[in-house]
């Protein structure tokens, strides 16, 4: 009897499994970079910061 429900719960624990796998896969596909975890919208902010701060350095070293 013990046995019936292993079937069920490795579907749920798999389908759990792929969501995760998924979300990942999916957000390195669209950003370009694995996820960091407990990412923020000021930890995104400080990203793009960083990003045109970059920019404008390797434009004043062109001039």
């Amino acid at each position: 009897m013990a046995w019936e429900s292993a079937i069920p719960m490795a579907i749920v624990v798999g389908m759990v499994f792929l969501m995760g796998e998924s979300q990942g896969f999916f957000h390195k596909l669209y950003y370009g970079k694995p996820k960091h975890p407990c990412s923020d919208a000021w930890d995104r902010a400080m990203e793009q910061r960083d990003v045109r701060l970059l920019k404008a350095a390797a434009a004043a070293a062109k001039e």
